[in-house]
């Protein structure tokens, strides 16, 4: 744990300390766009998450994941579609301007698809959620917890589902993915639906 302490603040100062070509990150976000939009604002129809909202130290450690075989899935998935996607890319600059493009996109609070109780789901996320994720969802960048304010309520919902069903952070390099298997099966179907449905109040940063 504490090797992965010293990675997460090895990676937030370079982040934090490198010069970053925001335009190289701007060209190579052309690729990423045909999925996620040209705003980063996801496209649901193909299973493809907004982007915007997310920190850079977030989206470069996702990354990294899926280049190095961390985080895929099944074939065909889109897990396993973006791990293909990135396979061997081991330029942490490239990344670091990719990501830090993909943050300074507009977030904006995304269509309901789901529904739930967000005054139960505020109670709820309080109590398991918000000691890393924030008390808005804001994310925490020295926990490598993602913002979750701005995201798509479906893409939430599969990603707890995953991390439920062990789909996700199973890895045995994905320890913080692990502590989300963990988090995830202490809540049941209307628990996260709840949580979700507050978590669309909250607005993005």
């Amino acid at each position: 744990m504490k090797a992965l302490l010293v990675f997460m603040l090895t990676i937030s100062a370079t982040l934090a300390q490198a010069e970053v070509d925001i335009e190289a990150g701007k060209a190579r976000f052309v690729e990423c766009s045909a999925c996620h939009g040209a705003q980063a604002e996801g496209n649901l129809a193909l299973n493809a998450p907004a982007l915007s909202h997310l920190q850079p130290v977030y989206i470069v450690r996702q990354l990294q994941n899926y280049a190095t075989g961390v985080r895929s899935g099944e074939p065909g998935t889109p897990a396993a579609v973006m791990a293909a996607s990135v396979e061997g890319w081991d330029n942490i600059a490239e990344k670091r301007n990719l990501a830090i493009y993909i943050n300074s996109l507009p977030s904006t609070t995304k269509d309901r698809t789901l529904t739930g109780d967000a005054e139960q789901g505020a109670t709820t996320y309080r109590n398991l959620c918000a000691g890393c994720h924030g008390r808005n969802g804001e994310g925490k960048n020295v926990l490598h917890a993602p913002a979750l304010a701005g995201a798509d309520d479906w893409y939430l919902l599969a990603q707890m589902k995953a991390f439920q069903d062990k789909r996700r952070g199973s890895h045995q390099a994905d320890q913080l993915g692990a502590q989300m298997q963990s988090m995830a099966n202490l809540v049941d179907d209307e628990g996260l639906l709840n949580i979700i449905a507050y978590l669309q109040t909250r607005q993005p940063n």
